[in-house]
């Protein structure tokens, strides 16, 4: 009896080891092709060179706002620019409309380019469901899901993602859960 428990115990445990594994694997990014503000087309396939940020946004979430306000993801698109990194912030919301993300543009001083995916196609593909979500992805995978940054700590953890990834290194922290 005591060495069934024990075997027991020793499968749970090597399971539990396979289930932390299988979240660090990168899972495949889905391809995209969607239209900015302006009606310019833009796909994945043309960065695959590149480390590529979508940021799901949806310019009336409470939880979007203050980000741009204090300009937190519009200092780490500029901090990325000349580094290999494509930002994309992406809307699938469809209460949204492109004359007021252009105003919530205007209003932050967005320079990245928005995507509308107001179908929510896209979004759907990526598994987006609150905002802000982010995806950090490089050769085809995605490294990173999750949160922007953790807004008790303060720790950036897209920021982390990216630095790592471009430092050659693993991303420690692959997944964390949105909160918008």
């Amino acid at each position: 009896m005591f060495l069934v428990l024990l075997l027991g115990f020793g499968v749970g445990f090597l399971q539990a080891d396979e289930k932390s594994q299988d979240a660090k694997k990168a899972a495949p990014a889905v391809s995209f092709e969607l239209k900015d503000l302006d009606g310019k087309t833009y796909k994945s396939a043309d960065y695959k060179d590149k480390i590529i940020v979508l940021e799901w946004t949806e310019s009336g979430c409470p939880a979007v706002k203050p980000l741009y306000k204090a300009k937190k993801v519009q200092n780490l698109v500029t901090a990325y620019k000349d580094k290999g990194v494509q930002w994309f912030s992406v809307c699938s919301t469809k209460n949204n409309s492109i004359e007021g993300l252009k105003k919530f543009a205007k209003q932050y001083g967005v320079e990245h380019k928005i995507l509308t995916d107001f179908d929510g196609k896209v979004g759907k593909k990526f598994g987006a469901k609150r905002t802000p979500h982010c995806f950090v992805i490089k050769d085809g995978k995605v490294l990173y899901q999750g949160a922007f940054d953790n807004r008790r700590s303060g720790e950036n953890y897209v920021k982390k993602a990216v630095d790592e990834i471009l430092a050659g290194k693993e991303v420690s922290t692959p997944r964390t859960r949105p909160y918008g």
